[in-house]
């Protein structure tokens, strides 16, 4: 069975279609990792500078209430 020209045109832009659809689907994937690379270090600073600071007792104590005595 011999093709037509036509149909082995349509076959060839297939292929490239096919080839191109794969070349943006992996690098969509690599975009992909590359955010979520971010997101995950920015999180983690985002950790870092929310950790509660040393708390340290007052130099002066506290003085009673006049409504305690």
């Amino acid at each position: 069975m011999q093709i037509s020209e036509e149909l082995a045109a349509l076959i060839d832009r297939a292929d490239i279609a096919t080839a191109t659809a794969r070349r943006l689907l992996d690098e969509n994937d690599r975009w992909r990792r590359t955010a979520e690379w971010q997101l995950d270090y920015l999180f983690e600073l985002s950790a870092e500078f929310r950790k509660p600071a040393i708390s340290r007792l007052p130099a002066i104590p506290p003085q009673p209430d006049a409504r305690d005595k």
